[in-house]
């Protein structure tokens, strides 16, 4: 059924763009497991012996970290932005919307290349500092971004949905007319309501698309997009319903 297809593809989409992330992540190696384990076992021989050469053994353990943290967040960056990049923009304003944000991801990749020439500098004090400062980033900006970017993936396929949608609604008002059917009052009833659902997904999906406009957060953007693909879900269940009742007047009146 065309209506279940189309709403298991909104989750397929979903869950296609999380699962490419998390590939992403393994594969640019941002596992750390051993290297806090060098570091934790780095801490507890410069408690045991506090000589220069234990402390220079842990900062370079966390140098060693600090630039991990940065290459991971740098490639992960690179990831976002290179999907980005192929998003299927269907207008103009899209297009600048999605510009727009491969320009913010490229100001990120400079601010944290800019961090790695910072390191070699560091010393433990120094280093711990910079670890906050940089996680203190990393939460008000990076991943706010990211997860306006990673949406905005979603948004760009539920366009199709969207316009799908409108002109299914659009041959089943021609199907009825051509069946003599656009006047039944029930019919009628239920046609309203879709295009009300249908306008109901527009207006929310326009929502969304000012807030990729203006690239702010923090924002409900997650919740206004599942809200617009409910109505959708809601429109085709009217289509249904719509069917339904024409197939009863049809073999009623035989």
């Amino acid at each position: 059924m065309k209506k279940t297809n189309i709403l298991i593809g909104a989750i397929f989409i979903l869950a296609l763009v999380t699962s490419s992330f998390h590939r992403a992540d393994a594969a640019n190696n941002c596992d750390f497991k051993s290297n806090l384990k060098e570091l934790s076992e780095a801490q507890a021989g410069s408690r045991f012996d506090d000589s220069q050469e234990n402390i220079k053994k842990e900062l370079s353990v966390r140098k060693k970290i600090l630039s991990q943290t940065i290459a991971c967040s740098v490639n992960e960056t690179l990831s976002l932005q290179s999907g980005i990049k192929l998003a299927p923009v269907s207008s103009a304003e899209l297009r600048e919307i999605q510009n727009r944000m491969i320009l913010k991801l490229d100001e990120m990749i400079d601010y944290y290349k800019s961090q790695e020439n910072v390191i070699g500098d560091l010393g433990i004090g120094g280093s711990k500092i910079f670890s906050a400062n940089l996680k203190a980033w990393r939460n008000s900006n990076y991943v706010p971004m990211t997860d306006l970017g990673k949406n905005f993936l979603i948004f760009t396929k539920n366009q199709d949905i969207l316009q799908t949608t409108q002109n299914r609604l659009n041959q089943i008002n021609l199907t009825l007319k051509t069946l003599g059917l656009d006047d039944n009052q029930k019919i009628s009833e239920m046609l309203n309501q879709a295009r009300k659902n249908i306008r109901s997904a527009d207006e929310e999906n326009g929502l969304v698309k000012n807030v990729f406009k203006r690239l702010t957060w923090p924002n409900d953007i997650s919740d206004v997009m599942v809200s617009s693909l409910q109505h959708l879900k809601d429109a085709y269940q009217n289509f249904f319903d719509i069917g339904k009742e024409a197939q009863s007047i049809i073999s009623s009146a035989k």
